[in-house]
Parts: structure tokens; C-alpha cells; sequence
């Protein structure tokens, strides 16, 4: 199998930050809440005038995270297992759990980051919030795709020697960020370019996850 370098992920990543700097100031228009102006406006006011906030779609997407967060400790878990149960030094970790453990700093610092620095407000206040949350990228997008699409390369490497096992497993993560990104979109609570976003961002980290793995390998 030909390995994969870095260009992939480069290439998205030089991406990632030239959309994030067109949202942040092409067709920029008031058309938020209170006031709040939004990148992209026109296509972004197409999706607002179709879909309005569904709270089913927006607990639907929660438990989509919730799988997503459920497996990210499952990988936790095994790393904890190989260092103090069995007492497994850590250059011995396997390396898709140890990298995976990277990816995910990566992940916690870049929910931090956009939640601290907000590029876009969410369309809608929703009823248990008093003031708008940051809504660029989506987090939910974010933190499924990234999680799951890891998931998926791990599962590969782990599970090598049995492709039904890996099959089952890449349908079920296809299926949960299917699921959560097209729920998140029919939740109404976030703009479309932010759901966008939420994909350029997790298609860069996951870009780097495979790249990383195939370079230790």
C-alpha cells in the first residue's frame, strides 16, 4: 500500500484557513440575532429562511457526540490499560492510540480556541441560553467527524487480519457522522458555513491522523 504524506493534509489545511478568512470578511451582512453579522451572508440567509431550530435534530446530533465521545474513551481507555495494567512502557503504546491521544489535545484546544474567539454567533438563541453562543465551526461537526473518521484508520490498523470487523465498524462511524452532520444542518443552530467549517477543520486533523500513522508505520 502506498503510503500517504503530509501534502493532503497541507493542501487542506492552507484551505481551512483561506475559508476561514473569507467567512470572516466576504458578503458579511447583519442578518444574525441582535444584531450580529455573519460571512457568506447570502447562502447562509438561504439555509435560515428553510430551516428553522428543531430541537429533535438538536438532541439527535447530541447523541451523535455522545457515540463519538463514548468511542474517543474506549481508544483512552485502551492506552490507560497498556500503561498501567499490563505496564507497558510508553514507547511500547500501540501507535494509533498514541497518536490519537495527540489528536485529541489538538481537538480540546481547538474547541477551546473558537470558543473563546468567536468568528461567527449562532442564527438563534436557543430556550436554556441567555446570550448567543460561538457558532464557527460547529463543534458537533468537529468533534464527530474528527473523532469517528480517526476511529475508522485505527480500526483499520488494529483490526487488519479480520475486514468484516473493520467493514462493520467503518459503516457504523460513516453512519453516526452522516447522521450528525446532516442533523446538525436540520437542527437550525448553527449557519451553513459553519457546518462547512466543522468539515474542512476535521477532514485536515483526520488527513494528518492517517498521514502520521502510515509515517510510523
Amino acid at each position: 500500500m502506498k503510503k500517504r504524506g503530509y501534502g493532503k493534509t497541507i493542501l487542506l489545511f492552507i484551505i481551512s484557513i483561506i475559508y476561514t478568512v473569507l467567512v470572516t470578511f466576504v458578503d458579511k451582512q447583519t442578518i444574525g440575532p441582535e444584531g450580529t453579522s455573519v460571512g457568506f451572508s447570502a447562502i447562509n440567509k438561504v439555509f435560515l429562511d428553510l430551516i428553522s431550530y428543531n430541537p429533535m435534530w438538536d438532541k439527535i446530533t447530541d447523541l451523535m457526540l455522545m457515540i463519538a465521545i463514548l468511542t474517543a474513551v474506549y481508544f483512552a481507555a485502551t492506552r490507560f490499560i497498556q500503561l498501567v495494567k499490563e505496564k507497558r512502557p510508553l514507547a511500547e503504546i500501540d501507535k494509533d492510540i498514541l497518536i490519537m491521544g495527540f489528536l485529541y489535545v489538538i481537538l480540546v484546544i481547538m474547541y477551546v480556541l473558537f470558543d473563546k474567539v468567536p468568528f461567527n454567533y449562532r442564527p438563534v438563541l436557543l430556550p436554556d441560553e441567555v446570550e448567543l453562543e460561538a457558532s464557527f465551526p460547529s463543534t458537533h461537526v468537529l468533534m464527530i467527524c474528527t473523532i469517528m473518521g480517526s476511529a475508522i484508520a485505527a480500526w483499520r490498523e488494529r483490526f487488519y487480519d479480520d475486514e468484516n470487523l473493520v467493514t462493520v465498524l467503518k459503516v457504523f462511524a460513516c453512519a453516526v457522522m452522516f447522521i450528525g452532520v446532516v442533523g446538525r444542518v436540520l437542527a437550525g443552530v448553527h449557519w451553513f458555513s459553519d457546518i462547512c467549517a466543522g468539515l474542512l477543520f476535521s477532514a485536515t486533523l483526520i488527513s494528518a491522523y492517517e498521514a502520521t500513522l502510515d509515517k510510523m508505520g
